[in-house]
């Protein structure tokens, strides 16, 4: 069975974390643990705010290494695992154990356990869920069939504790087609999703859509959303908005098509002109609407052995209707993962290499703040 996962819709995992001192003090916590289990803690940090990192291949079997920070103390628990797809989930960390198929919770107090009711069944080729911003409801689906040609998504919503459990969608078969969900509205009662290309969406370097659709939870009716399906391109939801990257008619550049999903108004905003730079994606709009967020590439040699990257995030004004450079190009693939400081600052991590940064929406000036990805805040 091959199941792999997508998780890019969660974005939501730190968005409001305030308290980045703190990740000064994470270097020396990796550091001190020099590859060995501390003890593990009888109780969950008596439920203070917990930081959580991510270092990968830690050891020659690969293995990941999850840490919780006290936010308050400073005091931290490593948990080791064998995964992908880390998503914050209430006080734990959710993710697909490779070694055992399994979708499993990492808990504070080192404790590892299979997840009660989102597991693959004997027939599911890959496993995708989304949890909902006050992580109170998780959205997942099940992409299921003999092969490529004839794909069926059963897609599932409940309360994060089981309850209020419900099929939302069975779509399929189709071929070489699958669904997966994107984001929640407000309330809970409509569920975004997308028809992804199974093959092609994974070895994207960011994350793509080609046809974002709607699905009322309560009536079970779908329906595109305005523009849909566009090209395999970026795009965001948050804030009562759709941010889309469309290719500009010279495809010199990606336009932002600006959608407000409660109104139906639309707008365009021009595209920012950077030669070379095709590929863009991981859009990431502030919590309060005005701004957004995303990554621009220029690779070359794409997958082959002389392949190089160049990447600069690309702030998008939604008031002035402006898209400008944030960054200097960095050598690496980079993801926004968090709006921090007010809507001032942009967290972002790299999908290639261990490692949290920083960039200041005002002058763009970069920094690292810790030495192992962020993932989120357990509150």
């Amino acid at each position: 069975m091959r199941v792999q996962m997508q998780w890019g819709g969660d974005r939501r995992a730190g968005q409001n974390a305030r308290r980045w001192p703190l990740l000064a003090l994470v270097a020396g916590a990796l550091l001190s643990l020099a590859g060995a289990a501390a003890a593990q803690p009888d109780t969950d940090f008596a439920g203070h705010p917990l930081q959580v990192f991510l270092q990968r291949n830690i050891n020659r079997a690969g293995a990941d290494r999850l840490l919780f920070v006290d936010t308050l103390t400073g005091e931290s628990t490593p948990v080791e695992v064998n995964g992908r797809g880390y998503t914050l989930a209430d006080r734990a960390v959710l993710f697909y154990d490779t070694a055992a198929g399994r979708v499993m919770l990492a808990r504070p107090d080192g404790s590892v356990t299979e997840h009660p009711f989102v597991q693959p069944g004997p027939q599911t080729r890959r496993v995708d869920w989304l949890l909902s911003p006050d992580m109170t409801h998780i959205a997942w689906t099940l992409t299921e069939g003999p092969d490529d040609s004839a794909l069926t998504t059963i897609t599932t919503v409940a309360r994060l504790d089981g309850s209020d459990l419900r099929e939302g969608l069975v779509d399929g078969p189709r071929p070489g087609i699958r669904a997966l969900p994107v984001a929640f509205n407000d309330d809970h009662s409509v569920l975004y999703m997308d028809y992804q290309p199974d093959s092609i969406a994974d070895i994207t370097p960011f994350q793509q859509f080609a046809g974002l659709f709607a699905l009322n939870l309560d009536s079970g009716e779908a329906a595109f959303l305005p523009g849909e399906p566009g090209c395999f391109c970026g795009a965001g939801i948050g804030s009562g908005l759709l941010l889309r990257l469309q290719l500009a008619d010279d495809l010199g550049g990606f336009d932002v098509g600006v959608h407000h999903l409660d109104s139906g108004a639309s707008d365009v905003i021009p595209a920012l002109r950077l030669p070379g730079y095709t590929q863009g994606g991981d859009v990431l709009i502030a919590p309060d609407g005005t701004r957004a967020v995303y990554a621009l590439a220029q690779v070359r040699d794409f997958g082959g052995p002389n392949q190089s990257v160049r990447t600069v995030f690309v702030l998008v004004n939604l008031t002035a209707r402006t898209q400008t450079a944030l960054t200097s190009p960095i050598t690496t693939f980079v993801q926004p993962v968090a709006w921090t400081e007010d809507n001032t600052a942009v967290i972002f991590t790299s999908p290639n290499q261990d490692g949290t940064w920083k960039v200041n929406v005002n002058d763009g000036r970069l920094a690292r703040i810790a030495a192992a990805t962020y993932l989120g805040t357990l509150g």
